[in-house]
């Protein structure tokens, strides 16, 4: 493993353990709206998979896209395709 691939490994490790810091300050309530927007992320996702197939794009589904998209939810898959879109990602 090289250096780039332990240190986004390293990040992720912490973004997970802050959302379940969160989870836990806040309480279950806001559990429930974090897991909604991830499905609902992913499903945003797949779904502009499907039709950007139509225009010769398509957004890479690989574990660091799902992770975006799970922790951020929707702005973070807006936030993928939006790269794709733009030729960045």
């Amino acid at each position: 493993m090289d250096v780039t691939s332990a240190i986004g490994l390293l990040v992720v490790a912490i973004l997970v353990l802050i959302v379940l810091y969160v989870l836990v300050k806040l309480g279950v309530r806001f559990g429930k709206y974090l897991a909604i927007n991830s499905i609902l992320g992913i499903i945003v996702l797949v779904i502009a998979n499907i039709i950007l197939v139509n225009f010769g794009l398509t957004v890479p589904i690989d574990l660091v896209t799902i992770l975006v998209c799970a922790l951020a939810g929707i702005p973070g898959a807006l936030l993928v395709i939006l790269l794709v879109v733009l030729g960045i990602a």
